[in-house]
Order: C-alpha cells, then sequence, then structure tokens
C-alpha cells in the first residue's frame, strides 16, 4: 500500500428522485404527440371546427406561437434529462406546463 498526498474522494450514489424526473419527462414526451393529435380530432369534430375545414375562413393559427411551445418543451425535457439534478425538478415543471399548453392552444383554434 503506497501513501498518497490526497485524501481519498467519495461520491454520493445517485438519487432514486433523479431516475424519477428522467423517466417522469420521457413520459410526458412520449404523450404530447398523442395528446396534440387527439386534440386536433375534437376540435375538428365540433360544428365550428368542421366548417372551418370544409368551407374556411376561421382565424389563422398562430403557429409561431405554438413552434415557440413546443421548442421551449423540448429544450425543458432536454434540460430535465441532463441538467444537473438541481434543476430538473423545475424543468419538468416547465414541461409540463409547457406541453398542455400547445395542446390547449390547438383546441382554442380550429
Amino acid at each position: 500500500m503506497t501513501w498518497s498526498p490526497q485524501p481519498p474522494t467519495v461520491t454520493a450514489p445517485p438519487s432514486a428522485g433523479a431516475g424519477r424526473t428522467r423517466v417522469r419527462a420521457l413520459i410526458a414526451a412520449a404523450l404530447f404527440l398523442p395528446a396534440l393529435v387527439v386534440a386536433k380530432i375534437l376540435v375538428l369534430s365540433t360544428e365550428t371546427g368542421g366548417r372551418c375545414l370544409m368551407y374556411g375562413g376561421c382565424a389563422p393559427f398562430p403557429g409561431v406561437l405554438f413552434l415557440v411551445l413546443c421548442g421551449a418543451a423540448a429544450v425543458a425535457m432536454v434540460l430535465a434529462l441532463a441538467a444537473p439534478e438541481r434543476l430538473r425538478g423545475w424543468a419538468l415543471g416547465a414541461q409540463l406546463v409547457l406541453e398542455p399548453a400547445a395542446v390547449g392552444l390547438v383546441l382554442v383554434f380550429p
């Protein structure tokens, strides 16, 4: 056994909460696209949505806002997966707010 001038390093084991945050972020991301499809089907099944589809004349869909919400949700998901542990909870919270906001936007505009 040799002597070393550096003290031994002890690393803390990863917490179980970190794994749960990652799993929840992936589940939310996996359910986002089906939620968008269901929301669009629900909108088109209404009288107003069907009329807009067949005859047009409805308010234009705010595509830029939708893309910003989707992009921010994607960034939040990446942060929830790869950020330091102290930021993962906040990133997951942001993801869980941004994704329903994008689905709600689809529901509002036929």
